[in-house]
């Protein structure tokens, strides 16, 4: 049985304050996210709680974690592509493999897994191989590289769980499982999907399938202990926002605010004409925010991880009739309610909504030619 605990979350309910009040100081910490912008923001508050970050505690984002512990220290026995032995000086962040088809055709350029240029550009890792390369070892290298990784790390934290896709979440479930493994992971499985860059946006959890339910995704830790409950609450979004959210995304998240927050469907010119020149208010498009002048704007997706004290979203055509009693999202997949669901809990005061229609009839004013 598996000693990891899996905590699934509500939007701001306080998941970096949760990891930095959940560490043993003394003890040797792990603490991984998926970007540097999310390394920032757990050292500080790891560094809040604590007075300092404990000597024996590091916080990486998750390619320097497999590059540094999985991957560097057992070189001389991996077996990469088509050679073993190759000694690298780092990861390629900047530039992508070639792929498999070009316009429908074969890439000439595409090497198979069985070349170690799958893998490696100029004695660096492919970022987005790296994951890959761990679990194409042998049974016995991977024994190896795990019983390393538990002999120097006492606990293991992963923060943004959803974000971890594909051959990432592979990797990730091969650690969470692990019968000796500590290893603590929290997310908001209804994030995922939603992405600051395109990385990690496509990749679905599982082979075949692009979109899973919530209990579909439980039953791939199963064994493990699942806390649905603890970060339930959202500290951030007001409680008549969050039961708008359960009412009309189908989506459970409570609150634990105790701001009186106010939402409101503008349709009259006049009104969205004070929202939208408010500077006040942020502006949430789906996308090509950057189209418009009345600022502050930002698009849905890009919007993930921030705070707003006031914002307006820019519906689509898809949740034209979010406000009608018999709306239902059960025809729409998590990649359309997802970044809605981001959009919405940024706010902690006041959110206004307008129908795509109506935003028509003031574009022409804001749209930047």
């Amino acid at each position: 049985m598996a000693r990891s605990t899996i905590m699934l979350a509500a939007a701001g309910s306080g998941k970096t304050y949760y990891i930095a009040n959940h560490i043993n100081p003394i003890s040797r910490n792990l603490v991984i996210t998926y970007t540097r912008q999310n390394v920032a923001n757990l050292k500080r508050e790891i560094k809040n709680t604590h007075g300092e970050l404990p000597k024996n505690t590091q916080v990486l984002t998750f390619t320097s974690f497999v590059y540094r512990w999985l991957l560097k220290p057992f070189e001389p026995i991996l077996t990469i592509g088509d050679r073993t032995a190759i000694i690298t000086v780092g990861v390629e962040i900047n530039k992508e493999p070639e792929p498999q088809r070009v316009n429908g055709k074969p890439n000439y350029k595409y090497r198979k897994q069985d070349d170690y240029r799958h893998y490696l550009n100029n004695q660096k890792y492919y970022s987005s191989r790296i994951s890959s390369l761990v679990l194409a070892q042998s049974k016995e290298i991977k024994k190896v590289i795990i019983k390393r990784l538990f002999e120097f790390c006492d606990q293991l934290y992963f923060d943004e769980l959803q974000d971890f896709m594909g051959k990432d979440f592979e990797l990730l479930s091969m650690l969470i499982n692990e019968k000796n493994a500590k290893v603590f992971a929290v997310g908001d499985f209804h994030q995922h999907s939603v992405s600051k860059s395109n990385f990690t946006a496509s990749k679905p959890f599982t082979k075949g399938k692009h979109f899973i339910s919530k209990d579909e995704y439980k039953l791939l830790f199963k064994g493990t202990h699942i806390d649905e409950m603890t970060l339930i609450k959202s500290r951030r979004v007001p409680r008549e926002i969050c039961e708008f959210i359960s009412t009309k995304l189908g989506i459970k998240i409570q609150s634990s605010s105790i701001v009186k927050g106010h939402f409101e469907l503008l349709e009259e010119n006049s009104r969205i004409t004070e929202v939208i020149e408010d500077i006040n208010i942020i502006k949430l498009f789906f996308r090509d925010s950057r189209k418009y002048n009345c600022l502050p704007t930002i698009n849905w997706g890009y919007s993930k991880g921030d705070t707003y004290n006031k914002t307006c979203i820019i519906l689509t055509k898809t949740f034209e009739s979010l406000f009608e009693e018999d709306f239902s999202c059960d025809h729409l997949t998590p990649a359309q309610i997802n970044p809605l669901y981001v959009a919405i809990t940024r706010v902690t005061n006041e959110l206004y909504f307008i129908k795509e229609k109506d935003f028509k009839r003031h574009k022409e004013k804001y749209a930047i030619l």
